[in-house]
């Protein structure tokens, strides 16, 4: 029994809370509109990876992000539409607007990274308005290959981000220089990494002995970035045999991210009752 006045504490509760503007929204809400903004996402953050090969580039895949608008009310009437600007350009061009009788999410793929500020949006047949803010974090990842070269290509990194936000917190080096064998006698080679800053200044370095058939990697964070293109440059300094290069290289920011806003359905309890439990961002 005292299971069951539990329960039904909750769904008052719930059923309360529900009607009232702001309730279940998120940050940046409108609490004077009659809409409660009660929109769902799983993340709000990922990692696009761009692969490059000997200069070409052959992949680039994206962060797609869905917000779920199903739940958004009115209490003037019925919805007419949902909107969902990315925050990724200067002038909204790439909001995305749907009729809310035909569909009540909206997906959008990120390909460029950054802190970008989202807004959600709602407006009722009665022409009311309402909406919500959300950070969303996109890193970027560069998978980076050169095959037997004794002339390594350069490697460049932007930091640059697709809007107007904070600078990304670091860069990651994971590196790895192989000497294959060869038929011919056995040579050692001698590498060095450089990152190189956007003023041309080097900021880090590393070198190793590489003998024949072996392999020998760097790993490096790099703060307090800045603005601009990096470069990350290897040199044979001694032996002339071709080298292997593959650079991971990641742009990092720092988690400023909101919190997503799953929408967790709880399993009916004793009495068959199902309650929908929604978690607040935050």
């Amino acid at each position: 029994m005292r299971a069951t006045g539990h329960l039904t504490a909750l769904v008052l509760a719930l059923l309360f809370c529900m009607p009232l503007t702001g309730c279940l929204g998120g940050a940046g809400e409108d609490d004077s509109s009659p809409i409660t903004m009660a929109v769902h996402y799983e993340s709000t953050s990922g990692t696009i990876t761009e692969r490059i090969q000997n200069n070409a580039v052959l992949s680039q895949t994206g962060v797609e992000l869905s917000f779920d608008f199903a739940r958004v009310t009115s209490k003037a009437g019925a919805m007419k539409s949902f909107t969902l600007d990315p925050g990724d350009d200067d002038d909204g061009s790439n909001a995305v607007t749907v009729n809310a009788n035909e569909r009540a999410e909206i997906a959008y793929t990120y390909l460029t990274h950054g802190l970008f500020t989202v807004t959600l949006s709602a407006t009722d047949e009665a022409d009311n308005n309402a909406e919500l803010s959300l950070t969303v974090r996109i890193d970027k990842t560069i998978d980076w290959t050169q095959s037997n070269t004794d002339d390594p290509d350069v490697m460049i990194v932007s930091t640059v981000p697709d809007c107007d936000c904070p600078n990304a917190e670091k860069i990651t080096v994971d590196s790895t220089i192989s000497n294959p064998e060869d038929l011919v006698p056995a040579t050692q080679v001698t590498t060095t990494w450089h990152l190189i800053d956007p003023d041309g200044e080097q900021q880090a370095f590393h070198t190793e002995q590489i003998g024949d058939g072996q392999e020998a990697a760097w790993t490096h964070s790099q703060y307090n970035l800045g603005s601009g293109e990096w470069t990350l440059e290897v040199t044979i300094d001694s032996g002339n045999d071709s080298i292997s290069i593959h650079h991971i290289v990641s742009v990092l920011y720092e988690a400023l991210e909101s919190t997503p806003n799953p929408l967790v359905l709880e399993t009916p309890g004793e009495t068959g009752d199902s309650l929908f439990v929604l978690r607040n961002e935050k």
